[in-house]
């Protein structure tokens, strides 16, 4: 059952299929729906004032249907919604529960925070500063005109109203202030992963090899146990990319990794080096008969087909790590065996073994 509402929650309010602020916006939403509630319950029991009983009550209303209707409806919505209730809904309440002496500014930097959420650019500074008006120019006729103001009934009235307004306002500036803070620790972590993926291919690239290889290295250094670069390199590239064009060249380097990542193993790492080349590091961790992996890859490429009955093959180099290896001699090396397996004829593995 919990689950079943999970689900419905985010299929239905928060799931990333939506735009970030329209999720803050529901959030907001359903902050001000409870927010409402209970304020509405506490103001009607200390009886401040009918027509900020009837508004609130009304507002209610308005939340609940809101809550049923379909996402595109709510999108069209919520925006207005927001500034309904930085602009008016809680600057009528100021006036309801005691001025300044009341809770209604708690509630300002929720939504002055929300505007700043949801707008950007000139509209976002325009917007806030004309809510800070509206904010400054409530207390300025509070003030020369009191008797616009509905004061508490008695300190024990205003003591519960305080009390309930700071928890409700905090609480609602805390949700807002972690889901943001998760979406953008999601964010960063998508960012950091797309800055080491090929955009084609979805392999790593070549910086994030360099890094990887650098560390594996070390590791060899220290523990003495061998791994293997493979560097692969599909025959006649720039004749397919010539001959049938760009996009069916993708299609191929597309087709050729996700080839390749079927036969690796957990833990070996597949780059895309350059153009049509790819890197390969093949781990220590499990027991590896590294030309036994590369003959499977040559193997397996060869046997794709592609729109015209296309076949592509690769010629793949293959270099053990060495004690005195840098990541330049190493590379060097696998590459440099990759270009014998072209000069044999293509189609190859060629290996320092």
């Amino acid at each position: 059952m919990l689950n079943t509402f999970k689900q419905i929650m985010i299929n239905q309010y928060f799931g990333k299929h939506f735009s970030l602020d329209y999720r803050v916006c529901m959030i907001f939403f359903f902050e001000s729906y409870f927010i409402s509630i209970l304020s509405a319950i506490t103001n009607t029991a200390l009886n401040k004032g009918l027509p900020g009983i009837v508004l609130q009550w009304s507002y209610i209303l308005f939340c609940t249907i809101m809550i049923f209707v379909t996402p595109q409806i709510r999108r069209i919505i919520l925006k207005p919604n927001l500034l309904f209730v930085t602009f008016f809904y809680i600057p009528f309440l100021y006036f309801q529960t005691a001025g300044y002496d009341g809770t209604a500014l708690l509630f300002t930097l929720l939504g002055i925070f929300m505007l700043g959420i949801v707008f950007a650019g000139k509209t976002r500074i325009v917007i806030i500063g004309l809510n800070i008006l509206d904010y400054l120019l409530c207390i300025i006729i509070s003030y020369l005109y009191p008797q616009m103001v509905i004061p508490h009934s008695g300190p024990y009235a205003m003591l519960i109203d305080l009390i309930v307004a700071f928890i409700l306002s905090s609480a609602g500036l805390s949700i807002l202030t972690l889901y943001i803070s998760r979406v953008f620790e999601d964010n960063r972590k998508v960012l950091a992963e797309l800055s080491i993926r090929d955009a084609l291919t979805g392999t790593y690239n070549r910086r994030f090899m360099t890094d990887f290889l650098h560390e594996t290295l070390n590791t060899f250094k220290r523990t003495g146990n061998k791994f293997y670069v493979l560097m692969l390199d599909i025959d006649h590239f720039k004749k397919i990319n010539d001959t049938y064009g760009h996009g069916f060249g993708d299609r191929v380097l597309l087709e050729c990794a996700r080839t390749i990542q079927r036969i690796l193993r957990k833990g070996d790492v597949i780059a895309r080096y350059g153009g049509e080349e790819f890197a390969i590091i093949l781990s220590s961790d499990m027991p590896i008969n590294a030309v036994d992996i590369a003959e499977r890859i040559r193997h397996a490429i060869s046997l794709l087909r592609f729109k015209h009955n296309i076949t592509v093959t690769v010629s793949i180099g293959l270099a053990e790590s060495k004690h005195d290896d840098t990541i330049e001699t190493l590379m060097n090396r696998a590459d440099k065996y990759m270009y014998y397996a072209k000069q044999a004829g293509r189609n190859k593995v060629s290996t320092s073994n």
